[in-house]
């Protein structure tokens, strides 16, 4: 396998969720409350010779953004996602993306965009604004611009730039742009309204940004040895290093997480014992605690790179909280490292997947897999089973459990407590439990 590259970016941020009294438990989920799928608000069909995709330009070591993506907003209600075809029009086969947006309310089609480059260039954003990546001229020499859109396809601001650059919009609103040199990254934050808000330049190469914390890759690390160096972005100094085997990565999680109170939690892996552990910092870097992840069931490691498969053994923050999933038992501990409940799902059909949701909300759950999860054309019934949590105190909000499921874990995305989305390729359906 080949090294990771230095220019990957890795960015992803928390949703501020409420500060909770710590009532340890340990139980297991087994109870259903919907044992069937309810008629569709709406449904849509993808043009001829088009499909639905999922893809995503940020496919990062988090996993991927789950589509349709859905605005928070009260006046937007759309939902966001890919259209994509094969052209063949020059001779050559080139894959072709288009932002798709679909009124929420009617499951009908508002709107498409072609992506302007042969790369995914969007981002969508809670509020339904949509930010693309683009090139253009100026004075007969290349710019890159950023444009950003509303919700009805109209230009809201361009911010043009002389280098390349690589942008996110981060979960609490902001624009990261970010442009690399030789050896250092310049970020740069943007208000949704385009508003700048920093710019910093620090040493290395960033992975990832999070709250005011930005982690980058120490090019003058130890030989055998990657070290990532957390800086606050605000006033640009080091306040963590963490030193890792050469080139690692994990591929489901960030390499650190920042708790809405502060504490930054870094996962730091040991080649020899395979097992990561976490230690917690408070902002000035002072570390707090530690605590070891579950050994994952496998470890595989390409030459010099260490990929684990660490689905069956990860880490998340919720909001002042952090949990951690060891196969089909979920823990959720506080800012202090202290225990606040514990739940054990033995009657998932296969490895449970989790995924964060806005309403203090999570969603645990999983479909059999004895079909192939690329073979959807003809779908085989299979059981399916998914927990709606409250993110604050693991207690069950909502449950679906199907015998007779006609879709793969990979089409499912939760939008709230109630609301879900199946994608299959050739549709798009809306459900809602009431």
């Amino acid at each position: 396998m080949n090294r990771i590259p230095k220019r990957t970016v890795l960015i992803t941020t928390i949703i501020a969720l409420l500060m909770i009294p710590l009532v340890s438990t340990n139980s297991t989920a087994s109870a259903a409350d919907y044992k069937q799928l309810p008629e569709p608000e709406w449904t849509y069909d993808a043009p001829t010779g088009t499909q639905t995709d999922i893809h995503n330009k940020n496919y990062y070591f988090t996993g991927k953004t789950i589509y349709p993506i859905v605005s928070e907003q009260i006046n937007s209600e759309t939902a966001y996602t890919f259209l994509y075809h094969s052209d063949r029009s020059t001779g050559k086969t080139k894959p072709v993306y288009t932002l798709l947006a679909i009124d929420d309310k009617t499951g009908k089609q508002k709107w498409t965009h072609k992506s302007p480059l042969l790369y995914n260039s969007f981002e969508v954003d809670q509020n339904g604004n949509v930010y693309y990546f683009d090139e253009g001229k100026s004075d007969n020499k290349k710019v890159y611009k950023l444009t950003a859109l509303d919700s009805n396809n109209k230009p809201r601001w361009v911010k043009t730039f002389k280098e390349q650059f690589q942008f996110n919009v981060l979960e609490d609103g902001r624009i990261a742009v970010i442009i690399f040199t030789k050896d250092t990254s310049v970020i740069t934050l943007y208000t949704q309204e385009g508003k700048q808000l920093t710019k910093k330049e620090l040493p290395g190469h960033v992975r990832h940004i999070q709250g005011n914390f930005a982690g980058v890759i120490n090019s003058s690390a130890p030989r055998n040895k990657t070290t990532i160096d957390i800086y606050s972005i605000s006033t640009g100094k080091k306040v963590i290093s963490a030193v890792q085997p050469q080139d690692h990565v994990n591929i489901v999680h960030a390499d650190f997480e920042v708790l809405s109170g502060g504490t930054v939690i870094v996962p730091i892996y040991d080649a020899k014992t395979k097992v990561e552990t976490l230690h917690g910092y408070k902002p000035n870097g002072e570390e707090k605690w530690t605590r070891p992840l579950p050994k994952p069931a496998q470890d595989a490691v390409y030459g010099t790179t260490y990929a684990h498969n660490m689905y069956d053994s990860l880490y998340v923050s919720l909001g002042n909280n952090y949990l951690i999933q060891e196969k089909n038992k979920l823990s959720l501990y506080n800012t202090n490292n202290q225990l606040i409940a514990t739940k054990t799902f033995d009657d998932l059909p296969a490895q449970g997947l989790l995924q964060r949701l806005s309403d203090h909300s999570i969603v645990f759950g999983a479909v059999d897999k004895s079909q192939s999860w690329y073979d959807s054309k003809k779908p085989e019934p299979k059981k399916a089973t998914y927990y709606i949590l409250d993110s604050r105190t693991l207690k069950v909000k909502n449950t679906l459990v199907l015998d007779d499921a006609l879709f793969h874990q990979a089409d499912v995305r939760f939008h709230d407590e109630n609301t879900f989305y199946i994608h299959m390729g050739e549709t798009i359906t809306k459900y809602v439990l009431k």
